[in-house]
């Protein structure tokens, strides 16, 4: 099926892939950004929000919504280089296609790959970071998904008694505005759960040092899954964490860091992942058990 422009988010110059059971949509006016990805004919899992904005001595900044590709650490206004400019593509088929940002304000180069299955609701995205600065630089590449408000689910490391293991096993990064006691948050033994509430707008955030490679976001009765590698032994950002969620009212992001390093002029850092969908999954997210029964079978079937 080949590619077919349309207008999405109200942004033009939009490309649709489609497999004929998956869409998946990226707009060239700006960006890099992904801004749909659902079942064909169905819901769009990635979250729109059009007004949000930030004013930087860059420039004005927009999160638009859907996923994009940032560089750690949050600096203000470095990472905050607006993306409003059209950027270049280059398509590879009718289901492949590469966005590509010249530098931008902060001396970055952003570069992101998508690649859709020929078939079911698999995608492939490449994330490449490139410094044009004139200094060597620590950072990290930075995969930032905004969907719509639901649930998301980290795992933890599999639980064991103390008789059993003694030693820490993972890493959780608290901000100063994290509270533990907000409602939003399920703290298990299995997973942690932070989801989206329209009525509380006060900000909440955590990571984790996600070892089990993937996390997922229930909306409804479909569950996104996104995979990704973890590396023992690589020095992640914001106190040795991979995986972040924040939610703000009804904007929710499901956040992804590569391993940070120092990058000279010219260097580039990668960062691969994989989005699946599984439709008709009845989960509760306040029923943990009931959660990981029905939601089980989908993260097995991708092992």
């Amino acid at each position: 099926m080949a590619m077919e422009k349309v207008t999405c988010m109200g942004l033009p110059d939009c490309l649709k892939l489609s497999n004929g059971a998956t869409d998946l949509i990226v707009t060239t006016a700006v960006g890099p950004r992904i801004l749909f990805y659902g079942a064909t004919g169905g819901k769009n899992h990635l979250g729109h929000h059009p007004d949000n904005a930030a004013q930087t001595a860059l420039g004005t900044w927009k999160p638009y919504g859907g996923h994009r590709l940032w560089v750690w650490p949050e600096l203000f206004p470095a990472t905050y280089a607006p993306d409003n400019s059209p950027i270049q593509h280059h398509t590879h088929g009718d289901l492949s296609i590469t966005l590509h940002q010249p530098t931008d304000g902060a001396s970055i180069e952003k570069q992101i790959r998508i690649t859709l299955a020929p078939s079911g609701s698999k995608i492939n995205i490449e994330h490449t970071i490139t410094s044009r600065n004139l200094w060597p630089i620590d950072i990290a590449v930075w995969a930032i998904t905004v969907v719509n408000a639901g649930t998301a689910i980290v795992p933890r490391v599999p639980f064991a008694s103390h008789d059993d293991y003694a030693p820490v096993t993972q890493p959780l990064a608290l901000c100063a505005f994290t509270d533990l006691q907000d409602p939003r948050f399920t703290l298990g033994l299995k997973y942690i759960l932070l989801r989206a509430d329209p009525a509380r707008t006060n900000p909440q955030k955590f990571g984790l040092r996600n070892k089990e490679g993937w996390c997922a976001h229930l909306l409804g009765d479909e569950l996104f899954v996104k995979r990704f590698a973890h590396e023992n032994r690589a020095t992640y950002p914001d106190y040795q964490v991979n995986n972040e969620v924040y939610v703000e009212g009804a904007f929710q992001e499901v956040e992804l860091l590569g391993p940070r390093r120092v990058v000279w002029p010219g260097e580039s850092l990668h960062l691969s992942e994989e989005w699946h969908l599984f439709q008709g999954v009845k989960a509760d997210p306040a029923d943990l058990d009931q959660l990981d029964r029905a939601i089980t079978p989908a993260i097995q079937s991708l092992s």
